[in-house]
């Protein structure tokens, strides 16, 4: 099988002739690629050159058209600094008060943003030179994106304290801008559309029900709408939200290391929704031997033996030694052959 055909064949709920590879791979792909991190977040050319690379290398199935969660927030107008060799970030928050944030971010056409515009690039690219390849976009949560653009702390504080209506008039702006995108990337050629909403891990259950799930879900189903698929990507431990999670209805729930694959499995019963994860990228994949990899990559695949696909709880770190990346394909290979 090819590595789209790999993906779709669990997608549908066929048996793949392997467990597909979704390690997400931003900064190691730079440098392996030979190049900053900065050439790598502002040009497509670059991401795509270097992801399709390690792709090769690395027997990666999902090539994905992300770098960092700034695209958006520069898009509303947001200061953002792009360092030569690390994450991109806003080191000043565009909405200085809740009150007045829907006056202060607009929805826009994704294509007269500069960085929106190249990962929708970077989409058709995948498209048009990685036709082996199922080929992922991606969008910031709302939630995720109301602390780019207010500040994390402040956000959080925000939904804690103020009006809970000042709090939605602001998630539902930012909310149509991340469903625009989504669909944008959708027909540009996206088979999944990754959603990242990092912070949600951070909220109460309680919280998460009222100021996430509502516009995680409205995600889900636009890009279902447009003949997507979608991935629910959020760092951290969710084991208290994953309900909510997988009460999205998207397809993938991309877990992090902290949560249990086995309760997670229980959580779903029925439902077709495909796990992902969830080794420990920094003790395991940075830190780790091929040996101890390979054990750590069965005893996940083991604890979701079907519709589950394999990859680290988060980000592939930068200084991965090769031959632990390596580990993990020839891993999934040797299994798939016995």
């Amino acid at each position: 099988m090819t590595p789209r055909e790999r993906v779709f064949a669990l997608l549908e709920g066929k048996k793949p002739d392997r467990t597909p590879n979704f390690n997400i791979l931003m900064a190691f792909s730079a440098r392996h690629g030979g190049h900053t991190y900065r050439e790598y977040a502002s040009d497509y050319r670059v991401l795509c050159d270097c992801d399709l690379r390690c792709g090769e290398e690395f027997s990666i199935d999902l090539l994905s058209a992300i770098s960092d969660p700034m695209r958006e927030a520069e898009g509303f107008g947001a200061n953002v600094t792009m360092p030569e060799d690390d994450v991109p970030y806003s080191p000043v928050a565009l909405v200085q008060d809740l009150y007045t944030a829907t006056d202060v971010v607009k929805t826009y056409d994704p294509y007269n943003g500069k960085r929106t515009e190249d990962r929708l690039r970077a989409v058709e690219y995948f498209r048009k030179y990685g036709k082996d390849y199922a080929v992922g976009g991606w969008v910031e949560g709302a939630f995720a994106e109301c602390c780019d653009l207010r500040g994390i702390n402040d956000f959080l504080a925000d939904a804690a304290c103020e009006e809970p209506e000042v709090i939605h008039d602001f998630l539902r702006v930012i909310n149509e801008q991340a469903i625009r995108f989504a669909v944008e990337q959708v027909k540009a050629g996206a088979d999944i559309v990754g959603i990242g909403d990092a912070a949600t891990s951070l909220i109460s259950p309680d919280m998460y029900k009222e100021f996430a799930f509502p516009y995680q879900k409205a995600i889900v189903d636009a890009v279902h709408a447009a003949g997507g698929r979608t991935k629910l990507h959020i760092c951290g431990n969710t084991t208290n939200v994953l309900p909510y999670m997988i009460e999205t209805g998207t397809d993938i729930v991309d877990l992090d290391w902290m949560v249990d694959l086995r309760r997670a499995k229980e959580l779903i019963g029925e439902r077709k929704t495909i796990i992902s994860g969830n080794y420990d990228p920094v003790a395991v994949l940075l830190q780790g031997t091929p040996e101890t990899i390979a054990e750590s990559v069965r005893a996940c695949r083991a604890a979701v033996p079907d519709r589950y696909i394999s990859s680290a709880g988060c980000e592939v770190p930068r200084d991965t030694p090769v031959r632990n990346l390596l580990a993990v394909a020839e891993t999934l290979k040797e299994d798939a052959e016995r």
